[in-house]
Formats: C-alpha cells, sequence, structure tokens
C-alpha cells in the first residue's frame, strides 16, 4: 500500500481524475439508494408490516374507489381471511378548524374505526387510542398527531385527557400518535368513526373510506383478492342498484403508499446504475492505459524476481486504494445530495422524510467501493500479463500503442451513455408536449384559498359569502373577482376522482340498475368560468338567478359523449338517480373542457350548478404582478376572526404541483444524463492522450515528410470517430431494446421515438469529437525534431 501511494503520488493527474470518477459514480448511487432504502425498502413501522394490505373497491372507469359504509360493515363481518380490519375517512373530507390555541389553525380530521391502531400495530406516543365502547356511544375524544402535539401544545404531556375545541365541537385528547407511525400520514387528529353524518354511514351511494387490513398468518395475498371479489359479487346481487359495477381489490400497504412513485426512482436507480457502470469503464481505460506507460516498469521488477501474482496484487492495490479514497468522498458527497434531495423534493415523495445515511448506505457505499475497485483493476490486471509477453519488443506499432481492452470500454462507454441520454431526451420531448397541452382554463393571477369555511349550512353559507365574504375580498386593492367552487382545478388527488363524482341520467333514455353514467359534480358560484376564462360554447352561462333553480351547464365532454352530433342545451338530466326522490335539471350551456386532473388526464364528464357549501375552495383573480395573499388574509380575518385560513397560494402551483414528478423524473433523468456525457468525454480524452503519446515519433514523422497541422488533426478525430461508432450503435440497439420500459413516462412520444435517439447519438458525437480536439492539437502541433530526437 505505501508502494501503491508513492506510485499515485507521481502521478496527480491522473491520481485525481480517477478519485473523482469514484466519486461521482459511488456518490451518485449511494444517495439514490438512501432514497430507495427509505422509500422502497425500509419495512413499514409496524408489526409485520408484510400482513398489512389496503382494500379498495373498483368501477369500470375507476381501478381505486373509495369503499361506502355499509360495504365496508359487510367486509367486516363476512370475510375470513383477515385478522383485523379497519377503516378511517379520506383526506379531503374532514376539514376543520382547531380553536382556542392561538389563531384559528386549519386540522385534517380523520374519522376512523377505534380498530385501526390495532390493525396497523400502533403504539401512541401517550396515552391510549379510543376504545370501541367509545366509538360506540359517540363519545367525542380524539387521537392528536405528534406534529400537531408539538406545534400546538408545546409537547406538553399533560395534553391527555384534556379538553380541545375542534370548529363548535369539544373533545377529549386520549393520546399522542407519534410522527413515524401516523397513518394516514396526513391526519392531524383521529376522531371516532361513529361521529360521520347518518346519511353517509347508511348509504351505499356514497364512498367516504379507505380501508386497510391485516391479513392471519399464512394467507396470501391472492387468497385474500379471490374472497374479496367473491364478497363483492354477492354485494353486486344483493344490492344491484349500487353495486352490480363495483368490485374489489386488495393491494400490499407498501405498494400503496408508495406505487406512485416507484416507477420513477426504479427508472432514476437504473440510470444512476448505468453511470456508474460508465465510471467503471472509464477507469478501466484509465488503468490500461496507465499500465501500458508502465511496461519497462514492470520489465525491471520482473527481472529482479517480481511473478505475475505481485505484479497483479501491486495493482490491485493501487485501484483498491483509489476506490476507498474515491468512496470515502462519494460518501460525503451522497450526505451532501441527500440534503439538497430533501430540501428540492421531500413533499413529493411518500415516507422520504426517514431519508437518510443510515447503516444500510453505508454498508452499500462500502460494498460498492470494493467491488468497483476490483472490477476497474482487473482488466489492467490482463493487460500486464500481455505485457509481459510482449517485453522484448523495442517498437511499437499504432495498433499496441492503444489496447484493445480500451477500445472495447470506450464503446460500452459511449453505450451506456447513449441509453440514458435517450432516455433525458425522450422525457424532454415528452415535458414539452405536456406543457404544450393547454389546461382549458388561465391560472395566471389566480389566487387559491382551498377548503374555507363559509358556515354551517348551505343557506347560511351562500348568505355570508355573497353578503359578507366576497364584498371584503373584491375591495382588496388589485383583486378583479371572486369565485367559489367545490374544487379548484388540479387540486384533486388521483384518488379522489369519485369525492365529486355523480350518477345521473338523461331523461328519455333507460340505463340499467348500476350502469348509470358518472360525471365530475362542480357546484360553483357563478363568477367561477369568468374567474377562470373558460370559454362559453353554446347557451348561456349561469347567474345568481340559478341557485335555487335547476338548471346546470356541462362541459364539452359530457356533451359529446351523450349528446354526439346533436345541440345538448335543452336537453335534460336526471341526478339523483339512487334517491326516493330525483331530480330533473335543465342543460342551459355547454363551457370549455378543463383538464382538472392533469394535463395529461382527459377532461372527465363534468356539470356544474350554482351552490355555495359550507367549506369551499376560494379563486381570487388578481391584476397581472399582484401579491395580496396578507391583504386577502386581513380581509377574511375582518369577515370572520374565527375562520381558520388555510394556505394562500397561486393557482400556477397546482398546475406546477400536477407536472411535479414528471419534472423530478425529468431533471434527475437529465442530471445523470449530463454525468454519463461528461465521464464518456473523460474516457474519449483520457484514451486519444495516451494514444497520441503513444504515437509521438509516428506525428513527428509524417510532419517531417509533409502532413499538414490540420490533417494530423483530421486524422485523430476521424480515429476518435471510428472507435464511437461501434459504442453509438450498440447503444442505439439498446435503447430500442429499452425503450419500452419508458412507456408509462412519456406523453404523446413514442418510447421508440427516432428523434430522441438520434439526438442523443448527434450529442454524444458531439462530445466525442470535442473531446478529441485537445490531444488532436497536440498530435498537429509536434515538431518532428524533437520527436525524432526523443526517440
Amino acid at each position: 500500500m505505501r508502494l501503491a501511494i508513492r506510485s499515485l503520488r507521481r502521478r496527480p493527474a491522473f491520481a485525481l481524475t480517477a478519485i473523482l470518477t469514484v466519486a461521482v459514480g459511488i456518490g451518485a448511487n449511494a444517495a439514490l439508494f438512501g432514497v430507495i432504502y427509505s422509500v422502497l425498502l425500509r419495512p413499514l413501522p409496524y408489526p409485520n408490516p408484510d400482513r398489512l394490505v389496503q382494500i379498495w373497491e373498483t368501477h369500470p372507469t375507476l381501478h381505486q374507489l373509495q369503499v361506502t359504509v355499509p360495504d365496508f360493515n359487510d367486509w367486516r363481518t363476512q370475510s375470513r381471511s383477515f385478522e383485523q380490519i379497519a377503516a378511517y375517512t379520506f383526506a379531503a373530507m374532514n376539514n376543520a378548524t382547531l380553536l382556542g390555541q392561538g389563531d384559528p389553525a386549519p386540522v385534517h380530521a380523520s374519522m376512523a374505526t377505534s380498530s385501526l391502531f390495532p390493525t396497523l400495530g400502533i403504539q401512541p406516543l401517550l396515552g391510549i387510542p379510543f376504545t370501541t365502547t367509545e366509538e360506540a356511544g359517540k363519545q367525542r375524544v380524539a387521537m392528536i398527531s405528534e406534529h400537531l402535539w408539538r406545534s400546538k401544545f408545546a409537547a406538553d404531556p399533560a395534553v391527555v385527557g384534556k379538553q380541545i375545541r375542534i370548529d363548535a365541537e369539544s373533545f377529549r385528547v386520549a393520546g399522542v400518535v407519534s410522527r413515524e407511525q401516523a397513518f394516514p400520514p396526513w391526519a392531524d387528529l383521529w376522531i371516532p368513526m361513529s361521529l360521520i353524518e347518518p346519511e353517509l354511514g347508511t348509504r351505499r351511494k356514497y364512498h367516504p373510506l379507505e380501508v386497510v387490513a391485516r391479513m392471519k398468518p399464512g394467507v396470501k395475498l391472492e387468497q385474500a383478492q379471490s374472497e374479496m371479489q367473491i364478497l363483492a359479487r354477492r354485494l353486486a346481487q344483493a344490492h344491484p342498484d349500487t353495486n352490480r359495477t363495483v368490485g374489489s381489490d386488495v393491494i400490499p400497504l407498501m405498494q400503496q403508499i408508495t406505487g406512485a412513485v416507484r416507477p420513477s426512482l426504479l427508472l432514476v436507480w437504473a440510470a444512476v446504475g448505468l453511470v456508474l457502470l460508465i465510471a467503471c469503464a472509464n477507469l478501466a481505460h484509465l488503468f490500461i492505459g496507465r499500465t501500458l506507460e508502465r511496461r519497462h516498469d514492470i520489465a525491471v521488477r520482473e527481472a529482479l524476481g517480481a511473478r505475475a501474482g505481485h505484479l497483479i496484487r501491486q495493482l490491485l492495490s493501487e485501484s483498491l486504494l483509489i476506490a476507498a479514497i474515491g468512496g470515502a468522498a462519494g460518501f460525503a458527497l451522497a450526505v451532501w445530495a441527500n440534503q439538497i434531495a430533501a430540501a428540492v423534493a421531500g413533499d413529493r415523495i411518500p415516507r422520504f422524510e426517514w431519508t437518510g445515511i443510515a447503516g444500510p448506505v453505508m454498508l452499500f457505499a462500502v460494498a460498492a467501493s470494493l467491488i468497483f475497485g476490483i472490477v476497474f483493476g482487473l482488466p489492467a490486471c490482463w493487460q500486464v500479463l500481455r505485457t509481459r509477453e510482449q517485453l522484448g519488443e523495442s517498437g511499437r506499432s499504432v495498433t499496441r500503442a492503444r489496447s484493445p481492452l480500451s477500445a472495447i470500454f470506450l464503446a460500452a462507454e459511449i453505450a451506456l451513455a447513449l441509453l440514458v441520454l435517450t432516455g433525458s431526451v425522450l422525457l424532454t420531448r415528452s415535458f414539452a408536449a405536456l406543457l404544450d397541452q393547454s389546461p382549458g382554463f388561465q391560472s395566471t393571477g389566480v389566487w387559491t384559498i382551498p377548503n374555507m369555511a363559509l358556515g354551517d349550512s348551505w343557506p347560511k353559507s351562500a348568505q355570508f359569502f355573497n353578503a359578507c365574504l366576497a364584498p371584503a375580498l373584491r375591495a382588496v386593492p388589485g383583486v378583479q373577482d371572486v369565485a367559489a367552487a367545490n374544487a379548484a382545478p388540479m387540486s384533486l388527488a388521483p384518488t379522489e376522482l369519485m369525492r365529486f363524482a355523480t350518477r345521473f341520467g338523461i331523461e328519455g333514455r333507460t340505463f340499467d340498475p348500476g350502469h348509470y353514467p358518472v360525471a365530475q359534480n362542480r357546484w360553483i358560484t357563478p363568477e367561477y368560468f369568468r374567474v377562470l376564462g373558460v370559454p362559453l360554447k353554446s347557451g348561456r352561462w349561469l347567474s345568481e338567478d340559478d341557485r335555487n333553480r335547476s338548471n346546470v351547464v356541462i362541459n364539452e365532454a359530457l356533451a359529446r359523449r351523450f349528446f354526439p352530433g346533436q345541440n345538448a342545451v335543452g336537453r335534460r338530466l336526471v341526478l339523483g338517480v339512487m334517491d326516493p326522490q330525483q331530480t330533473i335539471v335543465d342543460i342551459v350551456g355547454v363551457a370549455g373542457d378543463l383538464r382538472e386532473f392533469g394535463l395529461d388526464q382527459e377532461p372527465e364528464p363534468t356539470l356544474y350548478g350554482v351552490t355555495t357549501a359550507p367549506v369551499m375552495t376560494l379563486l381570487v383573480k388578481t391584476k397581472p404582478g399582484a401579491n395580496p395573499a396578507a391583504a386577502l388574509r386581513d380581509a377574511i380575518h375582518s369577515t370572520g376572526p374565527e375562520i381558520a385560513i388555510p394556505k394562500i397560494a397561486p393557482l400556477d402551483d397546482n398546475l406546477a404541483e400536477s407536472l411535479a414528478g414528471r419534472r423530478l423524473a425529468l431533471s434527475l433523468l437529465a442530471v445523470f444524463g449530463a454525468l454519463a456525457a461528461f465521464l464518456t468525454a473523460g474516457g474519449v480524452y483520457g484514451l486519444m492522450t495516451q494514444s497520441v503519446t503513444a504515437r509521438i515519433r509516428e506525428f513527428g514523422i509524417r510532419a517531417a515528410i509533409g502532413a499538414w497541422p490540420h490533417e494530423l488533426v483530421r486524422m485523430v478525430l476521424r480515429e476518435a470517430i471510428l472507435l464511437a461508432i461501434p459504442g453509438i450503435l450498440a447503444g442505439a440497439l439498446l435503447s430500442v431494446a429499452f425503450g419500452r420500459l419508458m412507456k408509462s413516462f412519456v406523453y404523446q412520444v413514442s418510447p421508440l421515438d427516432p428523434v430522441s435517439i438520434a439526438a442523443a447519438a448527434l450529442l454524444l458525437t458531439f462530445v466525442t469529437l470535442a473531446s478529441a480536439w485537445l490531444p488532436a492539437r497536440r498530435a498537429s502541433t509536434v515538431d518532428p525534431m524533437i520527436a525524432l530526437r526523443s526517440e
């Protein structure tokens, strides 16, 4: 090892290049492995987490649908595959206000069955979960989250047993749930399910619940799935009006939590793995080149008695030393990168808050460095064995100035780099196509205030909004208009598609029970379309006069699907098809489509009616460049001091958030594509520098007999391109072979897009030429006399 250190100190440029290459490869992989481990591999913080599952209902148009309370009760009594089964209301259902602890604060209050905590195996930090008896007695008890406990109650242990005020009701605190075990993770407090509205608890029309269960020991996922499908068919026969098209699906809880980000993380990890292989190939031919330069040194060692084993041990000592130093630097780089990633994407990736440099990550870095050091050192060892057979030769031909292995490794580098760059270009083109897609509304200058509590009844909410709140907000300088809706565009999660959906009929048409069409139902104030700049396609807009009348506006998607080639204005829809008393509404207008669930999601059939609910999202249109958040907050407080004001944010944030997942995958892949190109550039430069150095005498002779400098430059560049062509061809074939894996990541672009492959190939060709330019310039400036004299 002392000899290895002295050897590397004599070549500081080589040592620094090798160490940095290792650091980049190991650092990128260790950082991403930290994320992969925390998000995908680290077990859930519950006992026997592999037995925990989430159970959904399904619909022909929706593969994950929340569960009705009666269906959940039937599952609980009839299923035999589960040790325990529990339910809780979904995220957007229970927005509440915490009072009496400073300023009014918006909180998420999930109604949960008393079985939720035992099912998951949650052990509270303080207190005990509310019991079945308390739930059955509809007692007002609550479990609070550690976050709420620390932020609003100063982590006071005496909070257990105290009364806290949630909206107009008082609840006794039963216990505190730790941040790590909190489930669902968005909940601030949990209250008994028995407090749910009676209609929601008795009708199969409403789907307010999400269900988790613990399978019995020995029960397989397939068995549980089969039983739940049998139960779904049984319920469909018993309740055809509501359940005829409703199925069920059982998904491992870990998969449910991380399923949305798993494909993107695995794609990026694959790209990082390719970067590591590129770094390994780069170092392999760097060490091979160094071995060629040391052939006389190797001859002297052999003459002094060194055997092949001694020489190989010495080379592996150098490669392992490089790997150890580079691995340590890479580990430090991973810590730094992890902190940046947490700041940039911490709120977009589930379980990301637990990402860190844990023991498994450190072991991964150590193991990767060790394997890395051996792998990139072995080709140089093989080269030593070949060199020993050639030591008697006094000259070197052009072909012996560069090891064939180096050319192979360079081709492999270019092929892998082309694969990563093709993915980057493909995602870039897909993202550009997505940005070119119109959302159907104007988000610039519109501010959203979600989940505003307007009153305790629908009539009072309408009166408060029209008489107090809206005038106060319109009086704020810079505000042009104000509207309210039950949901702002792109504010609903993928699993909330049915939150504001409704089954409907069409006057004059007959639908079988359980087969009624479904549309999104938006209750709005008349200013909604004006604030969002939605175009009117036919008919008229709604007005305040339509509040107490059965008039609706539909979107183009509904008109196209159910009234193709007809004028939908004047037609009538049947609402409340599952109620004893149905409602007939008149279509008075057709509005343009809004892509409310994402730019890559087709508009859903939607109908709009003038209604103001107790909880609404406010939409405030302002003049360009205005930032009225503080003034809006003051105006709201002036109308109701106890109103909890959620986050006031631009509607543009909703649009950006809908693209966040794709943007993150694109950004990471672009970074690793750039690293791949950088490492490839270093590989080309190193290989061509070695080639030019070994052929100094040849270039001197060529210059002496009349070769022009530009001819020598062209010769070296042509050699670099000839070395790159096999790699580019192999990379193109790999891109085609793996292109189908990109299908779920692209939008309006083929995963086998030839433009992306060609663009990546051109970029690598440019990188190859640019990297070979300096060695080529050196070859063109060789003094013939100096070159000949040096021999």
